[in-house]
């Protein structure tokens, strides 16, 4: 049996059966700051994931064969499409007769409604750059033929160093996707024909491709024809021409 002595002194030397007026409790003044920054984290990270998440489905809803599958044939016949370009070139000469002498021509497949176009400006971007203003490179930038007039001159006060023209049935150009690039010598002889790139990046090994690829036939060598059409990346497919423009 324990004495009233005895349970005074344990009561004393022990905390535990301290009352409940004599016993206190040191908060910690920068707990509030941290759950801030915890919650803050957290949502941070919650953002991040749900913007990954974003990018990954839009590149999986985008990416598609250049040239798919069921293209037609000519699609994939340099022959077919050099023939194709130089009915373009000869209509666009035609319209502009003082471009006709540049000795090199680039032509930009763009489809303004292809959200594609982001990831391969910067391409597009380095040959207008290094080239701007320039006798010797033709830029012409070729849109669907669904592509309304009130669209195509909005285009062309964008774009004053290129020359913004609608495609053309009669030229028969086998077109299948969008954003790509064709790029000629002044013979009109096709040196390259596809994809900026592949990947959803629209990604190059050689991000100096298209510029050396110019520089080499403005120094008079050859250059293809190639066709760089067999791989996936983001692309849209090309407008159907039986489609009537959307004023």
């Amino acid at each position: 049996m324990i004495t009233l002595a005895a349970r005074d002194w344990v009561a004393e030397k022990s905390p535990l059966f301290q009352s409940h007026e004599t016993m206190s409790v040191t908060l910690d003044p920068d707990a509030p700051g941290r759950k801030k920054t915890l919650l803050v984290s957290v949502l941070i990270l919650i953002w991040l994931a749900g913007s990954l998440f974003g990018l990954w489905w839009f590149q999986q809803q985008s990416l598609r064969p250049f040239v798919k599958a069921d293209a037609p044939p000519e699609a994939r016949n340099p022959d077919k499409v050099e023939q194709g370009l130089k009915a373009l070139l000869q209509r666009v000469s035609a319209e502009y007769p003082l471009s006709a002498d540049a000795p090199v021509t680039v032509v930009h497949l763009w489809n303004p409604d292809c959200l594609c176009n982001n990831v391969s400006a910067r391409h597009t971007r380095a040959i207008i750059e290094q080239w701007p203003e320039d006798k010797e490179v033709r830029f012409i930038i070729l849109a669907p033929a669904t592509l309304p007039e009130s669209r195509l001159s909005e285009a062309r006060k964008l774009n004053p160093n290129a020359l913004v023209v609608k495609a053309s049935g009669a030229d028969q150009l086998p077109l299948t996707a969008s954003p790509g690039l064709a790029v000629l010598n002044q013979d009109a002889r096709l040196a390259y024909f596809g994809a900026y790139g592949f990947g959803a990046l629209c990604s190059l090994s050689d991000e100096a491709l298209f510029t050396n690829m110019i520089e080499r036939l403005l120094a008079g060598e050859s250059y293809g024809p190639f066709l760089n059409i067999a791989g996936s990346g983001c692309f849209c497919a090309w407008p159907n021409p039986a489609q009537l423009p959307v004023k």
